[in-house]
């Protein structure tokens, strides 16, 4: 059994380790929430609306990784910024009445989680223009 000191040393902070980074956390949070979500939408857009929402998600956790080893911090979140918008737009239309793939619950949990995701890097492009 291990030492309650040692599981501290595991989770201590590392400077440059991306799981540091609250906007990684959160999105690592959102991702597995929204992705068995996305896993039931109905098969005939398994290689359409739901393989575009898998990748985006996964094309901005690679961005987020990516952001925090850059010296380009600053221009990694924009990018970031511009797939969290493509993002919104894909949970709205899994929503929107032509398709409902997603029930309210869903939808209002991921626009909240998103809301909060959209916060933190905001603040981090704030703090990075000044």
């Amino acid at each position: 059994m291990e030492s309650s000191s040692s599981i501290k040393d595991k989770t201590k902070f590392v400077p440059g380790n991306v799981q540091n980074l609250v906007l990684f956390r959160k999105f690592e949070d959102f991702i597995i929430y929204f992705e068995p979500k996305v896993e039931k939408f109905p098969h005939y857009e398994h290689f359409a609306l739901e393989a575009d929402i898998k990748n985006c998600l996964h094309r901005t956790m690679e961005l987020i990784i990516r952001t925090n080893r850059s010296s380009r911090k600053v221009e990694g979140w924009y990018k970031i910024d511009t797939e969290f918008e493509i993002l919104r737009f894909y949970i709205r239309f899994a929503y929107s009445k032509g398709s409902k793939y997603l029930s309210l619950h869903s939808y209002e949990t991921a626009c909240k989680m998103m809301t909060e995701l959209g916060r933190i890097l905001g603040g981090l492009i704030k703090q990075g223009n000044q």
